[in-house]
């Protein structure tokens, strides 16, 4: 007589089937919910109100004997959010008295290229927490052009932003760029009013997403980094490299 055929197969000793094939399910249902919680993420890192402002190739240029892309990019400093000197609008639905960048706070350039940014600065200013921010870092040379002078650092008490960019998880760890944009003087801050003409060039790092943000308390609250500064869209964004 064949014992074997009334053995219980779990009592029994033999391997089941159910086990190993529950855990393979759990694994790859864990998997696919991680999936889906980096691709929401990325998603909610990717958005802007106005936009990617996509650098502008002007072709390619020699750094340290090699030949890179250059590209060139555009951005501006308001005094408010309210609207730019063109009329149109800086973060549509934002609160009309914080300051902002414009027209977006997302920019894309590729990755290993020489990127020569022209900032249009009509904002006030003044005290930096850390004059350490108001020294040019990480562009070519360490300088930036304001108004068509070069220079490598401003008066700390007279720093209206900075455009201060940093490597995050995944992109360059030692990447780093700061540089500050002086103080528009006077009582008329105006969109379309006097302002400075700041020009910097940087070589962009490995792909990946990198975040930047303005380090002069141009806020509310304690110190001055509240309401613009501590809410995305305002005085903080990402730099995507691609």
């Amino acid at each position: 007589m064949d014992d074997t055929a009334d053995q219980d197969p779990v009592a029994g000793g033999e391997a089941s089937p159910a086990k190993p094939l529950g855990i393979i399910v759990t694994f790859v249902v864990f998997v696919a919910v991680v999936a889906l919680v980096i691709t929401l993420l990325s998603l909610h890192a990717y958005r802007s109100p106005a936009g990617v402002e996509v650098a502008k190739p002007i072709g390619t240029t020699t750094v340290g004997g090699v030949t890179v892309p250059h590209v060139t990019l555009s951005m501006a400093t308001y005094p408010d959010a309210a609207g730019t000197s063109d009329g149109a609008p800086v973060h549509p639905g934002g609160n009309p008295s914080w300051p902002s960048y414009g027209h977006t706070n997302q920019f894309q350039v590729p990755a290993h290229a020489l990127v020569t940014v022209t900032v249009t600065q009509y904002d006030s200013g003044g005290s930096l927490n850390n004059p350490w921010f108001a020294i040019v870092q990480g562009t070519v040379g360490d300088v930036m052009s304001v108004d068509g002078r070069t220079v490598h650092s401003l008066d700390p008490n007279d720093v209206a932003h900075t455009f201060t960019v940093r490597g995050s998880p995944g992109t360059d760890p030692g990447f780093f760029l700061n540089v500050p944009l002086p103080a528009v003087g006077g009582n008329d801050q105006s969109d379309n009013g006097p302002h400075h003409t700041v020009v910097f060039s940087f070589m962009s790092g490995s792909k990946g997403l990198y975040v930047w943000n303005c380090e002069y308390p141009c806020g509310t609250g304690v110190a001055g980094f509240g309401g613009p500064m501590s809410i995305f869209g305002y005085m903080s964004g990402y730099l995507h490299v691609v």
